[in-house]
């Protein structure tokens, strides 16, 4: 796993251009320069020239960063933001015990306790026997809502689906710079996929599928880097769409759909969008604007959080449309809190299995 120090050469390529200025919906709202990566970039050069030390004023800012990666997608030097920013949470993080304290509690209550007694309303769905077969990835949103939905699909797809006891993906111990955990995440996936003889894994969350891409960059060992190479990792709307599979629903619904900041193949995804049968789909201004999902759990921070929420808010009211559906859990979450009652929210995944024909 890669130290802050092992990012150098990225923090000094970064030119100061200001391109990610155009980009990031933090600089928008608080137009100053802490907030966005060319900032970020000349305090962590200050923090690797031991000019300043990553004290809490520094962390509030990497803090604030929503990690949605979206400067990275913009910068001409093609420095990966996120992995730098994480980095630098790790640094403070091994430091400070307070942060230590909140990943524990984020593991252990949120993502461990309540999934865990989610889990115990949902049984894993039986599914039929194909020749082909894939493993099932559905984190922590399968254990809140269970498997059927994507049995249900798959096997339409006379797919096969094989669920097994995968733990979270750790995302959130990712970009909150709690690394230690991060690898203890990989490490859990890379055992359970051994047990199987199937290459093959998908995914319904974006958050996830980015993960679990992810985790060949975040670990130096031969063996487990073999084991992840092999993996095909793809989302269930990459299935939908190269099988062509047609959806049709009960009933004509009109609705729009938010793009998560993690997504890989949004193509597939509005290839279902537009090709399901009944669903009128509202393309919505700002579709790929980041929800603020990362900024949520920060209450101090509430200002400059109710004005993220507010302009994606803004957005889905502009589109007319009142349900909104997405392709992560985390997006689900975040859109529900801050709807204000105006809008509902869906799973995409389980807004298709529900309403199907």
């Amino acid at each position: 796993m890669k130290k802050l120090i092992d990012y150098k050469d990225s923090i000094r390529k970064c030119s100061k251009c200001g391109l990610c200025q155009a980009v990031c919906p933090l600089y928008k709202i608080t137009g100053s320069d802490c907030t966005v990566s060319r900032g970020q970039f000349i305090m962590l050069k200050g923090v690797l020239d031991g000019k300043i030390k990553l004290n809490d004023k520094v962390n509030r800012y990497l803090d604030l960063c929503l990690k949605c990666g979206a400067c990275s997608k913009f910068c001409p030097s093609g420095i990966d933001v996120v992995d730098v920013i994480s980095a630098a949470k790790y640094e403070y993080f091994k430091t400070h015990k307070s942060e230590r304290i909140n990943s524990f509690l984020k593991k252990h209550l949120i993502f461990g306790l309540l999934t865990g007694i989610a889990g115990l309303f949902h049984k894993k769905s039986k599914s039929k026997n194909f020749q082909k077969k894939v493993l099932y990835f559905g984190g922590c949103g399968s254990k809140i809502t269970g498997t059927d939905s994507i049995v249900k699909l798959l096997n339409k797809m006379n797919i096969e689906v094989i669920t097994p006891n995968f733990s979270c993906c750790g995302i959130w111990a990712y970009t909150s710079g709690d690394l230690d955990t991060f690898n203890k995440y990989i490490d859990s996936f890379i055992s359970e996929v051994k047990k199987y003889d199937i290459k093959e894994i998908v995914t319904s969350c974006a958050s996830c599928e980015k993960a679990l891409k992810d985790y060949i960059r975040h670990t130096e060992d031969d063996a487990k880097k073999e084991i992840l190479s092999e993996l095909n990792i793809k989302s269930i709307y990459s299935y939908i769409s190269e099988n062509k599979l047609t959806i049709k629903l009960k009933k004509s619904i009109t609705a729009t759909y938010h793009k998560p900041c993690n997504t890989f193949d949004f193509e597939s995804i509005e290839y279902v969008l537009n090709n399901t049968e009944n669903l009128n789909y509202i393309k919505m201004e700002d579709y790929d604007t980041c929800c603020g999902l990362n900024i949520l759990s920060d209450l101090k921070e509430y200002k400059i959080a109710s004005k993220i929420f507010a302009n994606k808010r803004k957005c889905i009211e502009k589109s007319g449309v009142n349900i909104v559906l997405t392709t992560c859990l985390g997006c689900v979450a975040t859109l529900k809190i801050n709807s204000k009652g105006k809008y509902k929210v869906f799973d995409l995944l389980e807004f298709l299995a529900k309403n199907v024909e």
